[in-house]
């Protein structure tokens, strides 16, 4: 009998389908939750070393020749401007267009925004008219022509500073506290604290950096805010939350 070339083109039978799709599925079960693990720890090693390079730029910041030594506000009041009507706005409209890491940046102490893969992927600011900038020589804020400031960076991965506040706790204080060594010490009062902001972090990476970052007796709690540590964040709400991350004190 001729063999012909059609008896050697016989198709996969169902059965041969079904255990094929069965181990692709199991394969896809071990593997994805390490591919994710892999991704989350690949963006908690990205803050570290954002969190790193803020702190070099931040103390060459504070020590320029002929700089005033100090970090200047840039949320809440005593924040520094020149010009009537922007020093004359309202705390809450000059603090949604300061932003420390745009002096830094200003002045070549960073080479670039900062960009994370971690929480809002947001990086313009919202609003309109001109931004407001950074003058050394007067250590203050200006925008000309003079305005009151109508931008809003509040959404936006950046840094801030403000005056401690260890009346609050950290998880409510938005940078101003931080229990850096124990559970209980606040920041003392009267400080300029300096700080990295995550807004709309999703809840597991918020977790995984505080476990990353904290001493290990300052390990948060899954789900619960975080008040001690270097990361500070409220509990959850709807999967996400905003991580304020400690950089310097003076």
């Amino acid at each position: 009998m001729k063999t012909t070339k059609h008896d050697y083109q016989r198709g996969y039978s169902l059965l041969e389908l079904v255990l094929a799709l069965a181990i692709i599925a199991v394969l896809a079960g071990l593997l994805l939750p390490k591919g994710f693990d892999a991704l989350r720890n690949a963006r908690v090693q990205e803050v570290r070393e954002t969190v790193k390079t803020l702190k070099t730029a931040i103390t060459e910041f504070i020590t320029m020749p002929g700089g005033s030594g100090s970090i200047p506000r840039t949320e809440g009041t005593g924040i520094p401007c020149t010009g009537a009507a922007l020093s004359g706005a309202t705390d809450p409209a000059k603090g949604n267009a300061a932003r420390l890491d745009a002096i830094l940046l200003t002045l070549g102490k960073i080479d670039r925004p900062i960009s994370l893969r971690m929480g809002s992927q947001l990086f313009a600011s919202t609003g309109s008219g001109n931004e407001i900038v950074w003058n050394q020589a007067a250590r203050a804020f200006a925008m000309t022509p003079d305005a009151a400031p109508l931008r809003d960076w509040s959404g936006v991965t950046r840094m801030e500073a403000r005056t401690s506040n260890p009346a609050l706790l950290p998880s409510l204080a938005q940078g101003a506290n931080f229990r850096l060594q124990d559970p209980t010490t606040n920041l003392a009062t009267n400080l300029v604290v300096a700080y990295l902001v995550i807004p709309n972090c999703p809840a597991r990476d918020a977790f995984e950096l505080a476990t990353a970052l904290n001493a290990p007796q300052l390990a948060p709690v899954s789900g619960a805010a975080c008040d001690t540590g270097i990361v500070a964040y409220a509990a959850p709400l709807n999967g996400v939350t905003d991580v304020y991350v400690y950089i310097a004190d003076l």
